[in-house]
């Protein structure tokens, strides 16, 4: 029964001393060089071929650091090494103890050929060839250029199914099977204005992203397409939420509805009726404000709902309007007398009186 499985080489194990071995191979130290460079590894028949193809071939001219004690295979990698910090230290140190072998620390030295688990490479001072980082380069570039290439036909392609990849006639195919096969229905959609635009965004975010349509933003995004739809079909979330959570999670999905109609009357004014038809609720000047009218025994209640937005404004008091202070200043007077104030015209007619 496997015990374990080296992810580089794609092997799996026996038992652990399979295990052991396998790690400490050339096969898996170079799969893993390739690993970090971002390049797939290879099968264990290609780097033997290559081994063999290289030993039949021209003897390579190895470089030795006689104070270090290291091999290199590349010139420009012993290049390095003498002009690291710690080759001039220890160079230093042994031309103090021995000024007659001070001319040959450092030099270059063709070695005899020794097999490749014989030599050993200073990994942190050798760096990857030019034309090997130029290959990686394009063929990232590559890879990009056919990932947009990719998500440019699913923006155009609405008719394809974001689960299983099946590609249908119409759109309208496409949403019937996604109920059928997968569960995914479009909530209210009586009231969808761009049906196209809707499955083209949650196609994007589940095929580009890797995000669960219901999980969204409360878990991270998956690794693998194959990831997110295996959690999307074990958790029975083929489904967008919409509706049940805040207003930031539904404002996605706002700008592909449209819910005037559901309030609109033949005129385009009712949005709203009673069970009795004594209610009822239109639009006010500027389309800003409800005009609530409840018809009763007593008469007519007329009520006014304004939007939140326009908070600022009915907080204000205005100042009383030019005939509230004309009455006000008419009532004056007659107050003024009825708590025995003396007034303009009450003097004036006190003079009559004397007169």
């Amino acid at each position: 029964m496997p015990t374990a499985t080296c992810n580089a080489c794609n092997v799996v194990f026996v038992d652990d001393e399979q295990k052991r071995i396998h790690y400490r191979s050339e096969w898996h130290r170079y799969n893993l060089k390739r690993k970090v460079a971002g390049v797939p590894g290879v099968t264990e028949a290609l780097f033997l071929a290559w081994e063999a193809a290289l030993s039949e071939g021209t003897t390579p001219t190895l470089y030795g650091c006689t104070p270090c004690g290291k091999e290199y295979t590349s010139s420009r990698a012993h290049e390095q090494h003498l002009s690291s910090r710690s080759h001039l230290m220890r160079a230093a140190s042994q031309s103090q103890e021995e000024p007659s072998r001070s001319s040959t620390a450092g030099g270059i030295t063709p070695l005899p050929v020794r097999t490749a688990t014989t030599v050993e490479e200073d990994e942190d001072e050798e760096l990857p060839d030019e034309s090997t980082s130029n290959s990686m380069q394009a063929t990232n570039a590559a890879d990009s250029s056919r990932r947009d290439e990719e998500i440019e036909e699913l923006e155009l392609d609405p008719s394809c199914c974001f689960m299983c990849d099946l590609k249908h006639g119409t759109m309208d195919e496409c949403m019937v099977h996604l109920h059928r096969k997968h569960g995914f229905f479009v909530p209210d959609s009586e009231y969808l204005k761009d049906p196209g635009g809707l499955l083209a965004y949650v196609g994007l975010k589940v095929k580009r992203d890797f995000i669960c349509l219901y999980c969204d933003d409360r878990r991270r995004a998956f690794q693998s397409l194959e990831a997110v739809r295996k959690h999307m079909h074990a958790k029975g979330h083929c489904k967008v939420r919409f509706g049940d959570g805040g207003d930031d999670e539904d404002a996605d999905l706002e700008d592909f509805y449209d819910y005037s109609s559901r309030y609109a009357d033949v005129d385009g004014k009712q949005l709203a009726a009673a069970a009795d038809g004594n209610c009822g609720i239109e639009l006010g000047i500027g389309r800003s404000e409800l005009v609530i009218t409840n018809k009763s025994g007593k008469g007519t209640r007329v009520r006014s709902l304004g939007s939140r937005e326009f908070i600022r404004y009915y907080r204000q008091k205005p100042r009383p309007s030019s005939t509230t202070r004309r009455a006000l200043a008419l009532s004056m007077p007659s107050r003024y007398k009825s708590v025995g104030l003396v007034t303009v015209s009450s003097e004036l007619q006190t003079v009559r009186m004397k007169m």
